[in-house]
């Protein structure tokens, strides 16, 4: 195997992929890369065996190949060299590196260990805006449960329609849920688990391409863009049934500036009971005002009111306002809706005049 490329195109490729890569006692192979050289140009590829990613590098192909190498090991080197053409040439269990001015050997492992990565039928295929999707990604994964032990929702749902793409992540405590413009689509819902598109979403950051791709079947799923295939397991499970709990509708809503409701959300929590995060919204409709309250024995107490359109009957909820504050980061407006029904059931967060978002959250009993 022999190769060349620029120090940037490979240090770019790595970037993306040896993130995946784990220190892995039992199967040491899953902490390299595998760097294969053929006549598409040159492909590295992290895996493990629940998540793989290919990401193809430019470059000139002199000799064709594969070697692994550890992927975090050979990032961090090629991010110290200069911005310059690299040859890289494998010699028997050596994979040797020259630059202008170093010569470096890593020891590296066979091919023939590394886990493949199944190839996907493509034939199913639905095209999303890159800005959009990332978006949407940004406003479910902060309400997916972190708690590995339940699988099915330390993930988040897709549930493709024949018009729309429906995003969906909950954690028992709140509930976010996106809709995405869709045409010409099978219907078909998969959980996919939330360390998959933690990790989309942190590539799609770093990409420019408009378009993303995403085929799937019964049992995985493959986003394509710029170079880049992320495959991963799709979750064997139901997802729980959780439009039962979004209320059909609200008694109080109250309409204001998320620019003026935040600062005094934040400020009043200052003075919140440690370890519960509880702060009152009391929805006053006779003086058009969100009173934000809290009170402790250890710290004090603080009441602050911001300027809102409220309709309906006067009403309070207690919220964890770090669930609040959540949600509102999200909006991606400079307005927002809030509805509740009573201090027992869900209140609702919503984009004003945008019905493709909610972000629901359970109130604090007292």
């Amino acid at each position: 195997m022999k190769i060349v490329c620029t120090q940037e195109n490979l240090n770019k490729g790595l970037s993306l992929v040896s993130n995946i890569a784990n220190k892995s006692s039992n199967l040491p192979i899953l902490n390299n890369v595998l760097l294969k050289a053929d006549k598409e140009g040159l492909t590295l590829i992290t895996t493990d065996l629940e998540l793989g990613i290919k990401v193809s590098v430019r470059g000139k192909i002199e000799e064709e190949g594969e070697f692994t190498v550890d992927a975090k090991l050979l990032h961090s080197f090629v991010s110290f060299l200069p911005r310059e053409n690299i040859n890289m040439v494998l010699k028997e269990d050596n994979f040797e590196i020259k630059s202008s001015n170093q010569e470096t050997s890593i020891k590296g492992l066979a091919s023939e260990d590394f886990p493949l990565i199944p190839d996907m039928d493509k034939t199913n295929v639905v095209e999303l805006p890159v800005q959009e999707f990332k978006k949407s990604l940004s406003q479910t994964l902060l309400a997916a449960s972190l708690d590995t032990s339940r699988i099915e929702i330390n993930a988040v749902n897709f549930s493709f329609q024949d018009n729309n793409l429906t995003l969906a992540a909950t954690d028992s405590y709140r509930l976010a849920e996106k809709k995405l413009d869709l045409t010409n689509t099978q219907k078909t819902d998969l959980i996919i688990p939330l360390k998959t598109l933690q990790e989309l979403s942190r590539i799609l950051n770093e990409q420019q391409e408009k378009t993303l791709k995403i085929y799937f079947n019964e049992n995985q799923i493959l986003f394509e863009f710029d170079g880049v295939e992320l495959t991963s397991r799709v979750i064997d499970g139901k997802y729980p049934d959780y439009n039962q709990i979004i209320p059909d509708e609200f008694k109080t809503e109250a309409k204001c500036d998320i620019n003026k409701l935040v600062p005094a959300v934040k400020s009043v929590a200052l003075f919140c009971k440690s370890g519960i995060n509880d702060i009152r919204l009391s929805l006053d409709s006779k003086n058009q005002k969100i009173i934000i309250a809290t009170a402790s024995s250890n710290t004090g107490t603080s009441v602050s009111k911001v300027d809102a359109k409220i309709s309906g009957e006067d009403n309070d909820i207690v919220f964890n306002y770090r669930y609040l504050l959540d949600g509102l980061a999200q909006l991606g407006t400079t307005q927002v809706n809030i509805k509740i029904n009573n201090n027992s059931s869900p209140g609702l967060v919503q984009p004003l005049g945008d019905d493709k978002y909610i972000y629901l959250v359970m109130p604090i009993r007292q």
